[in-house]
């Protein structure tokens, strides 16, 4: 049995996570894939198994901790070596010891971009670059990543999703697998030796798959019929360059081989299709949609909304009803406005799982005394947070870098007058830390709660998505306002806060109706912001614009409501905030007046739907049906 696996979790022993498990035995028979990313919630086994893995191989799991300088991970001087001869030599870091192992980083998530970045780079490309003051060298590094993250804490951004081959979703246990975990557990717990003895021949018999498939990939085919529909696949889900389809492809042949056979076929495409493209979806495109059931008809009006419209007559009275309508058509907004409603107040319609809609994900300015959160990371100017990398400082610094301070004094020492030191330091090599901590956000909602929204009652639906968000915030430690327009104005309903309860209770007592002052709420958002931003340096702020776009109270009077909003965006520019503009629209026909608003404000674009997360999973079904 390979080293690793005696007194180790059994791989087959693992309830559920079929589609990790399948993601994880495909790396390690296709060196074709690179890097297998399982997501799911805290205590679902992601690390159990990706170290099971480990089991069915000949290869060691290599651990890359979180807190790893960029020496120890890639490579560095050689200090011992210019001590004695003042020559640079590169000392190569732990990816050297990954060289024909596996990768292992458990919550990946957490880990610095820049870093991440790095290591997705070597692992694709098979070499390690090292270019560190003296030092201009490279190595080999043919390695297997496995990752693990808990998207609840914070997420990773498209571009380094997509350098994962495969990404695997941990999904929750029902009654009758939770029962067999505990039972388990509970053998496992008492004699560990003994449980590994119960499923050696599953093991032994895992292993051997794996063999067989190494052994059968080199032989399998794809029709060239499947590699267009794995092309067309692609194209309907939205993803953005060719990595989804390299990837379906490998994944599919992997399959194949997997299950004995030297040909790929139409499932083992619709299985590569559920580990290979989720996570590359472009959120900003339209989502491919599941089957709907067909729109009722629309009911009749409430007498309450209208006192003066009598009821629906029956057919012979038709020429009535089109005169009342054009009585009625005087008192109503030009097109495509639609009429004022009486006040209405909305339940909050369903919740959902959110992507990560702010792209948090890039750093922020250095010396910044931004509140802690996890949002994401940020330099720190108060001395607080992880070592992650050195710097030259500028003047006196009172947080040396010891270690890098000794790498940049080794070369000169064997010129340097030492007066029996045992090294000499001069200020010149003096660096500093750069320290990282996690921050929040400040996110201030901006949500049309005019008539427009409630003649569908799409209200309903936009309370939960924004519900969604505030709970995301919440889990983030981002303080969360809302604003709300209608009829001739907007008002703050509430300041930022981190209080999730009192936001909720908020939102569910907004109520819809009136007229869209979509303008006059632009000015209110632009003087709040604005004043919160100069109060708060360096904080991230961002505005959450939930409209359908469409206007119809100028600001100034027999002016286009509509216009005006646009050239007011495109003039409006609010320090340090970024813009995000969820389109709330629904229905035929359908305006664009959002995505203009988008477009002129600098903001990212969203549909509302496009939020949920989980939705994707119904996109590709309904795209392979």
């Amino acid at each position: 049995m390979p080293a690793g696996s005696v007194n180790g979790y059994p791989f087959t022993a693992v309830v559920g996570m079929d589609d990790a498990k399948r993601a994880l035995e495909c790396a390690l028979m296709n060196p074709n894939i690179h890097a297998v990313l399982l997501r799911g919630s805290e205590g679902s086994a992601k690390t159990v198994l990706s170290r099971a893995a480990a089991g069915l191989t000949d290869r060691k799991i290599i651990n890359c901790p979180l807190n790893v300088t960029d020496e120890q991970l890639f490579g560095g001087l050689d200090i011992e070596e210019a001590l004695k001869t003042g020559r640079s030599k590169l000392q190569p870091g732990l990816l050297s010891r990954a060289h024909d192992n596996i990768l292992y980083i458990d919550d990946v998530n957490l880990m610095d971009r820049g870093m991440l970045a790095g290591i997705l780079d070597a692992v694709l490309t098979g070499r390690v670059h090292v270019e560190r003051g003296p030092i201009s060298d490279e190595y080999v590094c043919n390695t297997t990543l496995i990752a693990t993250m808990n998207p609840d804490d914070s997420d990773l951004s498209g571009h380094v999703l997509d350098r994962f081959d495969l990404v695997a979703y941990a999904p929750p246990r029902d009654e009758e697998q939770r029962n067999l975990i505990l039972a388990r557990n509970d053998v496992y717990t008492s004699d560990p030796e003994g449980f590994v003895r119960l499923f050696e021949g599953e093991e032994a018999g895992e292993r051997l798959k794996i063999d067989k498939a190494i052994k059968i990939l080199p032989l399998v085919s794809i029709s060239d019929e499947l590699i267009s529909v794995i092309s067309e696949l692609c194209i309907k889900v939205a993803t953005d360059g060719v990595r989804g389809d390299l990837a379906m492809v490998n994944c599919a042949k992997s399959l194949a081989a997997l299950n004995g056979r030297d040909e790929v076929m139409k499932k083992d495409v619709e299985e590569a299709a559920v580990l290979c493209l989720p996570h590359r979806r472009n959120y900003q495109q339209e989502p491919p949609e599941p089957p709907e059931p067909p729109e009722e008809p629309p009911e009749p009006p409430e007498p309450e909304e209208n006192e003066d419209q009598e009821p629906p007559e029956p057919p012979e009275d038709e020429d009535n009803d089109d005169d009342n309508d054009d009585d009625d058509q005087q008192e109503l907004p030009p097109p495509p406005d639609l009429p004022d409603l009486e006040e209405m107040m909305f339940e909050i319609g369903r919740q959902f799982r959110v992507i990560d809609y702010l792209d948090s994900n890039e750093r922020l300015p250095s010396r910044t005394k931004t509140r802690k959160g996890r949002r994401t990371m940020a330099q720190s100017a108060d001395g607080t947070g992880r070592y992650a990398r050195s710097r030259i400082p500028q003047g006196k610094t009172s947080d040396v870098a010891f270690d890098a301070t000794i790498r940049a004094a080794a070369p000169y020492q064997r010129v340097r007058k030492s007066d029996n030191l045992s090294i000499v330091i001069e200020s010149r090599d003096i660096r500093e830390k750069v320290r990282e901590r996690r921050s929040g956000a400040t996110i201030m909602f901006l949500v049309d709660a005019s008539g427009s929204l409630g003649v569908r009652k799409r209200m309903a639906t936009v309370k939960g998505a924004i519900l969604s968000m505030l709970r995301d915030s919440y889990v983030k430690r981002d303080r969360v306002g809302l604003m709300a327009f209608r009829r001739d104005g907007a008002e703050v309903i509430l300041p930022p806060t981190k209080s999730v309860e009192y936001s909720y209770n908020r939102l569910e007592e907004l109520p819809t109706g009136g007229k869209t002052p979509l303008g006059e709420a632009l000015v209110r958002v632009d003087e709040y912001m604005t004043s919160y931003s100069r109060c708060h340096i360096g904080e991230r702020c961002y505005i959450v614009l939930v409209t359908d776009g469409r206007a119809n109270v100028p600001l100034t009077a027999g002016a286009d409501a509509n216009e005006e909003v646009q050239k007011m965006a495109e003039d409006l520019s609010i320090p340090n905030v970024k813009w995000i503009v969820v389109d709330a629209s629904s229905g035929f026909p359908h305006f664009d007046n959002a995505e203009r608003l988008a477009q002129k404000l600098g903001a990212r674009y969203f549909k509302l739907e496009n939020l949920d997360a989980d939705r994707f999973a119904q996109g590709v079904k309904a795209a392979l049906d």
